[in-house]
This record gives C-alpha cells, structure tokens and sequence, in this order.
C-alpha cells in the first residue's frame, strides 16, 4: 500500500500564493454566507468550510519558524 508524501518542498512565495487564495476563498464565503439567511442550509455549509479553511491557516501559520532579531547579548528584543 502507497502512503502519503508527509514532506513537501515549498518556497516563501509558493506559501504565500497559498496563504492568499485561502483568505480569498475565506473572503468570498463570508460574503455569501452573509447574504443569504443563516438558516439556510447554503450559509451553514458556507460556516463549516470558512471554519475548515481557517483551521488550515492556523496548521500553516503553527508549522512557520518564526525569527527574532537578538541583542548582541543574546536576549531577544521586543
């Protein structure tokens, strides 16, 4: 049996690209969900894939490094 590819090659640009067409697609649900009835089952659909695609901003935005510029003695500044 095949298993997944858990490691993937991606440059700052290309998790950028991805970052922004998932805000986008985030964006673009909001304003559906916000013209139809709450209701309606549209706009609970519309709810749980904005909640979905958040949770993968949040996957993404926890597996960055983050960087901090440190003083010459070794203490981060900030």
């Amino acid at each position: 049996m095949s298993t997944y590819n858990e490691m993937f090659k991606l440059t700052l640009k290309d998790v950028d690209l991805i970052e922004r067409a998932i805000r986008q697609q985030i964006s673009h649900l909001s304003l559906l969900e916000t013209s139809t009835r709450h209701k309606e089952p549209e706009a609970v659909d519309n709810h749980k894939k904005i909640i979905e695609l958040m949770h993968v901003l949040g996957t993404l935005h926890n597996q960055k490094i983050w960087y901090g510029q440190k003083h010459h003695t070794g203490v981060p500044l900030g």
